[in-house]
């Protein structure tokens, strides 16, 4: 299958407006024209004269799985983060410069996508490379880029080891693996067990996991802190995602009679496990997973009350969370986003559409001003510079966490150590956050109803 990759050239046509006293025409033509087209609120948004730099464009290759077996959710993350670069073109790209995006498919195969990731680099000469929804292709990729040269900015995968490499150019902005275990671990010691009426050590736990690079590195998380903690994990299970049947894999959990369920499957699996599940009438007090979990393709295939009450673990689901705790510009930044892409796509923007509205939102609005602005480059080092300095607060990003990168020669360098993940719940359809409580909508309803009430 040939790749196909599309550039878009997304200039700003402005009118330059002149009038003989005209201070007052020129302040109202220009903020209207930021309130119509404002998403990014920073000093390059401001900026919609010439380039007051020497960087004439900055070259952003987006590298996603647009086919395949992520190609759904890859293709929602892509969409998100194209969404604010063009924004970002509309209100006069970043200090002056225009973003030029080019797409590449990595087809959901690693390979593919280290390859894909060279090509942007040695045929399109990008400055930097977004990606890549999995953990796998981004472990293939992202080597690509440092050996490059080139800034490699993950939005969605999280397997722990990616940041662990010791690599100067990987910057990650969602939460890790460990992330995902804290904030399923939380959840048991202050709901669970509460709503259980036992100590959090009694909570029987079960874990199963797909076991590639993205299901090992969190399933490992969640068993970790567990241990750490004293919590009695029943059993863990790990399967090839390229099983046809998830039958064996429930019986056997189904056998060790566990109160809470966390499940780490992909895309293809997440189906397969529910309907075992539902046909082994497999019912437990909460079932948490992830991927497949947080994709609206999990409602369409099972209907609203087929997955009522499941609970996904990832960044939030931004368009059912509570933003009072945003910075203001930050908010309504967040209310344009949203409702562009509910009118773009039709549905509303969930867990990956959001890591990668909100990634891009970081790069866009933070570190690539301050790297035009301070260094006048866009260069591997300049960026990375300009990274270094990020200081983002809790409530200043759209996924409602803070931005501070691990330096470089510190553990997981270049992790977002200001990221969390949070617990969604499927309910009437949508996908609500429920946990913690600072960007819950709606509190968790317990236990999840039996196969036989759904």
């Amino acid at each position: 299958m040939k790749h196909a990759s599309k550039v878009i050239w997304l200039l700003l046509v402005m009118a330059l407006v002149a009038a003989a006293c005209g201070d007052d025409s020129t302040t109202t033509t220009t903020a209207a024209s930021t309130t119509t087209a404002a998403p990014v609120t920073t000093q390059a948004a401001t900026t919609t004269a010439a380039p007051v730099s020497s960087v004439q464009e900055i070259r952003i290759g987006l590298l996603f799985p647009y086919t395949g077996s992520f190609g759904f959710l890859g293709t929602e993350q892509a969409n998100g983060v194209k969404l604010v670069l063009e924004a970002a073109n509309t209100t006069g790209g970043i200090a002056g410069v225009p973003i030029i995006i080019i797409e590449a498919d990595s087809q959901s195969d690693p390979a593919i996508g280290a390859t894909e990731a060279q090509r942007l680099i040695d045929q399109d000469h990008v400055d930097i490379i977004i990606g890549s929804y999995s953990s796998g292709i981004s472990a293939s990729a992202s080597p690509v880029a440092e050996r490059n040269g080139v800034i490699f900015w993950e939005v969605g995968a999280v397997a722990d080891n990616l940041s662990q490499q010791g690599y100067k150019y990987y910057l990650r902005t969602v939460g890790n693996a460990a992330s995902y275990g804290a904030a399923n671990l939380d959840f048991v010691e202050n709901f669970v067990a509460p709503q259980m009426g036992i100590a959090p050590e009694d909570v029987r736990i079960a874990i199963v996991n797909e076991n590639g690079a993205f299901g090992t590195s969190v399933g490992d998380g969640i068993e970790n802190q567990a241990a750490a903690r004293g919590y009695d994990v029943v059993i863990r299970e790990s399967y090839d995602d390229r099983s046809p049947d998830m039958t064996p894999v429930v019986l056997r959990v189904k056998n060790a009679a566990p109160d809470v369920l966390f499940i780490v499957p992909l895309p293809a699996s997440t189906k397969l496990f529910w309907e075992a599940a539902r046909e082994q009438d497999f019912n437990v007090l909460a079932v948490v997973g992830s991927a497949g979990f947080g994709s609206s393709s999990f409602p369409d295939t099972f209907g609203a009350a087929g997955v009522e009450g499941a609970m996904d673990v990832e960044a939030p689901s931004i368009a059912f969370m509570d933003t009072t705790g945003l910075q203001a510009d930050v908010s309504t930044v967040f209310q344009q986003y949203l409702a562009q892409y509910q009118a773009e796509y039709g549905r509303p923007c969930l867990v990956h559409c959001g890591d990668g509205m909100g990634s891009a939102y970081v790069l866009v609005s933070d570190v690539l001003p301050r790297a035009i602005t301070e260094f006048d480059s866009v260069d591997a080092d300049s960026i990375r510079a300009a990274a270094d300095a990020t200081d983002i607060p809790v409530g200043g990003t759209l996924q409602g966490f803070g931005v501070k990168f691990a330096a470089v020669g510190e553990p997981n360098a270049g992790d977002n150590t200001r990221a969390f993940s949070v617990i969604m719940q499927w309910r009437d359809g949508n996908l609500v956050t429920v946990w913690p409580a600072s960007l819950a909508v709606m509190e968790p309803t317990f236990p999840l109803p039996p196969w036989s009430e759904r």
